[in-house]
C-alpha cells in the first residue's frame, strides 16, 4: 500500500513539474494544505479517491495510469523530438528569462573586479612615394645624360621594427607621466621588483636583467601593430592602465619607428657617397698625373708627328688621359646619384593621427560580459529544465 502512495505521489509531483505548477496553487486548487500536498508527493499519505477525482477535474492532462514508459520522450529511437523540447522551454519560460536575467547581472558585475585599460593609437602612413614623384622630372634629366638612376629601397617591416628590443628597452626605462601628474617607468608600474617572490631581506639579490627580460615580454604583450597591404597605413596601439601612458607610449613607437627606418634608409646611401668621394679623389690625382705626363712629353718632342714611334708613345698617353677622363665623370655622375637617392629616402613616414589619451576604457568591455553571461545563463535554464522534466 505504501509503494503504491508513493508511486502516484511521484506522479503527482511529475505531472506538477512538467506544468510548471507551484505546490502552493496546487494545494489551493485540490482544497488542501501545501503540507498535504507534500506528504502525497512523497508517499507518507493515502490518497483518497475523493482526491483523485478531484485531481482529475481540475487537471484533466493528469492520467492516473501514466507510467514512466508512455510519457512523451524527448529522444526516441537516437532522434531528438524538438517539438517536446520546445513545449518543456516554453512551459519553464518564466525560469528561463529569470535565469538568464540573473547571470546577465552577475556578469555584468563581474566585470568590475577586472583593471580597467585604455587603448591608444597613433597612425603612420608611407610619404617615400610622394617624395619619388617630386623627383621624377629630376631623375628623368639624369637619364636624358646618360646615368642610370639606382633604386636600391629597403623595405622593412613595421611589425619587426616596432615590437624590436631596442625600442622596447628604451620605453621601459623611461619614465611616463600618468593622469595623477606623476612619472612612473613601467617597471614601477607593474611593480615586477615587488612580484619576484623574494622577501625584503634579499631585496638586493634580485638580478636586474631577469626583471628586465620579464618587462620586455610584457611591454610587447601591450602593443600591436597593423599594416594595410593596400593603402600602406600602419597604426601602432599600446593599452595600459593609465590613458595617458598609453598615449605617450604609442606615440614614443611612432617617433622611434620614423627615426628608426629614415635612418637606416638613408645608410646605404651614405656609405655609397663616401666610397665614391674616396675614388674620386684618387682617380682625380691619377688624371692629373696622367695629363702631365702627356704635357711634358708634348714639350719634349714637338715634331713626334713625323716619327711613328714616338706618335705611337703619344697616342699611348692620350688613351691614358681620356680613359681617367672617362672613370672621373662617371664617379662624379654616381656621387650626384647618391646624393640623389640619399634625399629621396627621407622622410619615410607621414604621422596622420599622434596618438591622444582615451576617455573611455577599452577593457573590460560590460556589454560583452553581459552578453556572454546571458547566453551561458540561458543555456544552463536550458539544459536544466530539460533534465529535470525526467525527474
Amino acid at each position: 500500500m505504501e509503494k503504491n502512495n508513493l508511486e502516484l505521489g511521484k506522479k503527482i509531483k511529475r505531472f506538477r513539474l512538467i506544468n510548471d505548477i507551484r505546490q502552493e496553487d496546487m494545494a489551493e486548487t485540490l482544497q488542501v494544505s501545501r503540507a498535504t500536498l507534500i506528504n502525497y508527493e512523497k508517499g507518507h499519505t493515502a490518497i483518497s479517491l475523493d482526491l483523485l477525482n478531484r485531481l482529475k477535474s481540475y487537471y484533466p492532462d493528469f492520467k492516473l495510469d501514466d507510467n514512466e514508459d508512455n510519457r512523451p520522450k524527448i529522444i526516441s529511437d537516437g532522434i531528438i523530438d524538438f517539438k517536446i523540447v520546445f513545449n518543456i522551454l516554453f512551459k519553464k519560460k518564466n525560469y528561463l528569462i529569470l535565469t538568464t536575467f540573473l547571470f546577465a547581472v552577475f556578469g555584468g558585475s563581474s566585470s568590475f573586479l577586472f583593471k580597467k585599460y585604455y587603448k591608444a593609437e597613433i597612425s603612420l602612413y608611407p610619404a617615400k612615394n610622394e617624395i619619388n614623384q617630386g623627383l621624377g622630372q629630376f631623375q628623368s634629366l639624369v637619364a636624358n645624360f646618360g646615368m642610370n638612376s639606382s633604386s636600391n629601397d629597403q623595405n622593412f617591416n613595421i611589425t619587426d621594427v616596432a615590437k624590436s628590443r631596442l625600442i622596447a628597452e628604451k620605453a621601459i626605462k623611461q619614465e611616463w607621466g600618468m593622469v595623477d601628474g606623476k612619472n612612473i617607468t613601467l617597471i614601477d608600474l607593474w611593480k615586477m621588483k615587488n612580484k619576484s617572490g623574494m622577501s625584503l631581506i634579499n631585496k638586493k639579490d634580485i638580478n636586474p636583467l631577469i626583471i628586465q627580460e620579464q618587462a620586455i615580454r610584457k611591454f610587447h604583450d601591450h602593443i600591436d601593430v597593423n599594416e594595410n597591404n593596400i593603402s600602406g597605413l600602419i597604426k601602432i596601439s599600446s593599452t595600459f592602465q593609465d590613458p595617458h601612458i598609453s598615449a605617450g607610449i604609442a606615440n614614443f613607437i611612432g617617433e622611434q619607428v620614423e627615426k628608426y627606418i629614415q635612418k637606416e634608409n638613408s645608410a646605404q646611401s651614405k656609405k655609397e657617397k663616401i666610397f665614391i668621394s674616396e675614388r674620386l679623389s684618387i682617380v682625380k690625382g691619377e688624371l692629373d698625373v696622367a695629363e702631365m705626363k702627356l704635357k711634358d712629353f708634348k714639350k719634349r718632342n714637338r715634331g713626334y708627328e713625323d716619327s711613328p714611334e714616338l706618335n705611337m708613345i703619344s697616342s699611348r698617353l692620350e688613351r691614358e688621359v681620356e680613359a681617367k677622363k672617362g672613370v672621373y665623370l662617371t664617379l662624379q655622375q654616381q656621387l650626384e646619384l647618391a646624393r640623389i637617392e640619399e634625399v629621396k629616402k627621407s622622410p619615410i613616414l607621414h604621422v596622420l593621427d599622434y596618438a591622444s589619451a582615451p576617455i573611455n576604457n577599452s577593457s573590460p568591455n560590460r556589454v560583452i560580459f553581459v552578453i556572454i553571461s546571458a547566453f551561458v545563463g540561458f543555456i544552463f535554464s536550458c539544459s536544466r529544465a530539460i533534465f529535470t522534466n525526467d525527474r
